[in-house]
């Protein structure tokens, strides 16, 4: 039953744990698009940089580094947006991150933010910076909810569609578990979203009920 579920829901590109390719330029060293927004212009210029510097694929760890604290810690995504930290405090907190420091082209993002008071942008940065990275890597992320733990054989045929779906495209999986869609399985990936819940059949059910009653 499971198998049969996830054939017919999953329309999605490839999904595979291999690791991420090493994308250290691309050509014309521009990014995939432009988004007129701020952190889309610190990420595009970002971007641009880092590829000029054959370094895409490192400062993409710093920026993962940096969503991924602010994600966990309350603390750090509390600091970015107090304004009332002066800027020589800000780098100071920065520094202090990491033994091994960040690239040059991450530190001249990082000072250039605190500079122009933006440091509060910096995980709209990264995300957005993770996004060009993925397009150009053929990677999207996916999230899939089940209503309990999934099984390696069960994760192994979720894995299967989505490669019969598209083979060329490679995709980051993570499973959440949701006990109250009560059975079956729901997929996000960007904004796009995927029901094959028990839920939301019960739910068309009971609409269905509902017009039947009027």
């Amino acid at each position: 039953m499971f198998k049969i579920i996830q054939r017919a829901c999953f329309r999605y590109s490839a999904a595979n744990f291999k690791a991420e390719a090493e994308i250290k330029s691309v050509p014309g060293h521009k990014p995939p698009s432009f988004e007129d927004t701020v952190q889309g212009k610190y990420a595009g210029v970002l971007f641009a940089t880092a590829s000029q510097k054959e370094a895409l694929h490192l400062v993409l760890q710093d920026m993962k580094y940096f969503k991924e604290l602010a994600d966990k810690s309350p603390v750090f995504a509390g600091f970015l947006v107090n304004s009332a930290y002066k800027r020589n405090q800000q780098r100071n907190v920065i520094q202090s991150l990491t033994k091994e420091g960040f690239h040059e082209v991450t530190q001249n993002l990082l000072n250039t933010m605190i500079d122009n008071q933006r440091i509060s942008y910096l995980t709209k940065t990264a995300d957005k910076f993770i996004e060009y990275y993925r397009i150009f890597n053929k990677e999207e992320n996916i999230t899939i909810i089940s209503a309990e733990n999934l099984s390696e054989e069960q994760r192994s045929q979720v894995i299967q569609a989505l490669k019969e779906s598209s083979p060329n495209m490679q995709f980051s999986v993570q499973y959440k578990v949701d006990p109250s869609i009560l059975g079956g399985l729901q997929m996000y990936s960007g904004n796009k979203f995927l029901d094959c819940s028990l839920l939301s059949r019960v739910n068309k059910l009971r609409s269905e009920l509902q017009k039947l009653s009027i």
